[in-house]
């Protein structure tokens, strides 16, 4: 009873984000029906582990489609609730609060479902399909420490692929991904820690915009560019690009890396960074 009063407290903080409490309740019988539930049946799980009549399965299944649920809100007091019931536990950086993002394809077997497109699976599994039929999801956590385990609280979730609202629309997955970080309102700085498909100008302009640090492996063919060099008399626009580097170059450089030691997986392995003062030099800071 002590652990669903601590919920009870975590749920009344999202009260806000619906305008009817008949709508909030029926919200809070699903967050129920996903914390109990045994199967995966869908609505009908929630109606089998709370002990509900049938004539509540419509109820539920209109909540979903209600109007007067606004996600946007609930992710916004979402987060704001996460400050304050797991604020202390919250896994800082010099200074920083650490964010996980990343897309995820879930394969859908019903053919008239909504969002539903032909996707590729980039895996080198052998065991998945290349090509599937599902929903291309996007999602971003926060990185707690309880007890000196390291847990990801999901903060926003969304389909960001097959879902056309308007054909003006123009925005890729990068910007999608951006527009939700946005949303949030994370006020404090954080690390965007994403995978080697997010490793594009668009999204280290983007986090940087936000006041966040963008944490990625860099692509084989990534290239910088020094600071052109001030020329005298020239006709035409004056020059933006110096000369360009492939950045994978650098790695044969030995007198601008340094090794330390990392815990991964419980083994102890050594990594190699790259010195700031080369950084800062092809960065133009």
């Amino acid at each position: 009873m002590k652990l669903w009063g601590y919920g009870i407290r975590i749920l009344s903080s999202l009260r806000d984000a619906f305008p009817r409490t008949q709508t909030f309740y029926w919200f809070a019988c699903a967050v129920c029906g996903f914390c109990t539930r045994c199967d995966l049946a869908g609505v009908t799980s929630f109606v089998r582990c709370l002990n509900l009549e049938n004539i509540y399965y419509d109820r539920l299944l209109d909540m979903f489609h209600s109007k007067g649920l606004n996600f946007r809100k609930v992710r916004v007091l979402w987060w704001k609730a996460v400050l304050k019931f797991a604020g202390p536990m919250l896994w800082t950086v010099n200074g920083r609060i650490v964010l996980l993002g990343d897309g995820v394809k879930n394969p859908k077997s019903g053919k008239q479902m909504p969002g539903v497109k032909k996707l590729h699976q980039e895996s080198d599994s052998n065991t998945k399909p290349e090509f599937i039929f599902g929903h291309l999801l996007q999602a971003i956590s926060v990185v707690v420490n309880v007890r000196e385990h390291m847990v990801a609280i999901p903060i926003g979730a969304e389909i960001h692929d097959g879902v056309v609202f308007s054909n003006r629309c123009k925005k890729t997955l990068m910007d999608k991904l951006l527009d939700m970080l946005c949303s949030i309102g994370i006020e404090c700085p954080a690390y965007f820690v994403l995978d080697a498909y997010y490793g594009a100008e668009k999204m280290i302009r983007g986090t940087l915009k936000q006041g966040h640090h963008l944490v990625t492996r860099m692509k084989s063919n990534a290239v910088a560019y020094e600071t052109p060099m001030e020329e005298t008399k020239r006709r035409g626009r004056k020059r933006v690009y110096g000369q360009k580097i492939k950045l994978r170059s650098l790695f044969n450089a030995t007198h601008e890396w340094f090794e330390t030691e990392l815990n991964l997986y419980g083994k102890l392995t050594k990594i190699r960074f790259f010195s700031k003062t080369m950084l800062w030099r092809y960065s133009g800071c």
